[in-house]
């Protein structure tokens, strides 16, 4: 009994320091978004907000882009989840295996690939370039069709009695079932597209089609009493997301085997 208390403490403490890690430099940004040579105030918000209007510009490029690819990968990932459970046609578990693969490429791997695609397309310097090598998201498609091997199975093969239609069917069966799973995975992907960087700073070349990431990856171009204010509010929507439905990202990525 006593060995198990001590374990038990040994793991609290250890989430404790690291939530602390994670938290300290958070903190730190906002406290430091309030001060200015070492004194309280606001002249950090002043200048963000009435001076530095490229900050708007950049926040709603990425609203733009976050939502985007949020709803459009969501929408693709369903059918494509769907299809790796129910439908039946060859290679479909080495497909699925090539899924996982690029699920876990490091984001490197695809830079130049997904560059020549877009170059090709003419799609380079323009809002798509960010949106469409983002809407088909291994990540979505694998999330979903685990939790999707969990769902009353009944359900589907009462419904494919009383319709063709697949559309029916996922919209009617599948997903009630998958809404808290869709709201995890759609949390995932907001924070991912929300955080670009790599991206827009090859992809894009006119400073009107730029996120807001790219405000803090080229500081020199803007005051330096902006740069802690804009930390903050940039950290805002996720944390608005995360905190909305924080019940749904833990009972959704809850992937059972």
């Amino acid at each position: 009994m006593m060995k198990k208390r001590i374990a038990v403490w040994i793991l609290f403490g250890a989430i404790l320091l690291a939530g602390l890690v994670y938290l300290v430099p958070v903190v730190l940004t906002v406290i430091g978004s309030f001060l200015l040579n070492g004194k309280v105030s606001g002249v950090g918000y002043r200048t963000l907000f009435f001076h530095c209007f490229p900050f708007y510009r950049m926040f709603w490029n990425s609203v733009l882009y976050a939502f985007s690819v949020t709803v459009g990968a969501v929408l693709i990932a369903i059918p494509a989840a769907y299809g790796f459970r129910f439908a039946k046609f060859p290679g479909k578990n080495v497909l699925y295996v090539i899924y996982i693969i690029l699920m876990m490429m490091p984001l490197q791997v695809m830079i130049l690939p997904n560059y020549i695609g877009l170059r090709d397309l003419k799609l380079l310097n323009t809002p798509f370039a960010i949106i469409v090598p983002l809407l088909f998201s291994p990540l979505a498609v694998v999330v979903l069709h685990q939790y999707l091997r969990e769902c009353d199975v009944a359900v589907v093969e009462a419904a494919r009695l009383e319709t063709n239609s697949c559309l029916k069917v996922i919209w009617h069966c599948i997903v009630p079932q998958l809404k808290v799973c869709i709201f995890a995975v759609g949390l995932l992907i907001f924070a991912e597209t929300w955080n670009l960087v790599e991206q827009p700073l090859l992809y894009l070349n006119e400073d009107k089609w730029r996120n807001l990431s790219l405000l803090f990856s080229e500081s020199e171009r803007y005051e330096a009493e902006v740069l802690l204010p804009a930390a903050v509010l940039f950290m805002v929507p996720v944390l608005l997301w995360y905190l909305l439905f924080r019940d749904e990202l833990k009972k959704g990525l809850r992937l059972n085997g």
